[in-house]
């Protein structure tokens, strides 16, 4: 299916073919959820995190939304997504604002695909390439942990509940997401320091 009849497709049509593993139909739907988490993500700017890390974990309960999915539920993808986006950045905001969770205000910032709602065709192709930048790096970079890590995080599991899961130390689920979040930052800004 060529990348031009995406926008004819909907947000469920979307969902199911990217959880089967279609990355360009992954790419369009996070590309069509981008305005909805800036606006929800604006809802808690100005609390411990910065703006860009609000969005970048917004984005991640939209990829997180995409394959947990049921559309044989009644809620719409949209709908799942919203509140996806919403309940994560109501804990990020949370945990970040909490001195047990002191770690979470100095993480590497998920420096990857920029949060704005320019429809600038360039801008949509840097877009593009990013997102397909990320796929390769979750494909081909991370380690079986790391992988394993990301999967938990996408769920919304704790360094807790990971680290449980996947029989290892919570500084080592830490370590893995800290991990990742530098692979992509060098992948995607290679020149940045």
């Amino acid at each position: 299916m060529d990348f031009e009849s995406r926008p004819n497709q909907t947000d469920e049509s979307l969902a199911l073919l990217a959880k089967a593993g279609d990355d360009k139909a992954l790419s369009a739907l996070l590309e069509r959820y981008r305005p909805l988490v800036q606006k929800i993500a604006s809802r808690y700017y100005g609390f411990s995190l910065e703006q860009e890390d609000i969005c970048q974990e917004g984005m991640l309960a939209v990829l997180s939304a995409v394959y947990s999915f049921l559309p044989e539920r009644s809620a719409s993808f949209k709908t799942y997504a919203s509140v996806c986006v919403s309940n994560r950045l109501k804990t990020v905001v949370k945990q970040a604002a909490s001195p047990k969770h002191a770690p979470l205000n100095t993480y590497i910032p998920l420096d990857t695909v920029e949060i704005v709602g320019n429809s600038d065709p360039e801008d949509k192709v840097i877009s593009d390439e990013a997102a397909r930048e990320i796929f390769r790096i979750f494909q081909n970079d991370l380690s079986k942990l790391e992988r394993s890590v990301l999967k938990c995080f996408l769920k919304g599991y704790s360094y807790r509940e990971t680290a449980d899961l996947l029989h290892i130390t919570e500084k080592a689920a830490g370590n893995a997401l800290q991990r990742i979040r530098s692979k992509l930052k060098m992948a995607i800004h290679p020149n940045r320091s």
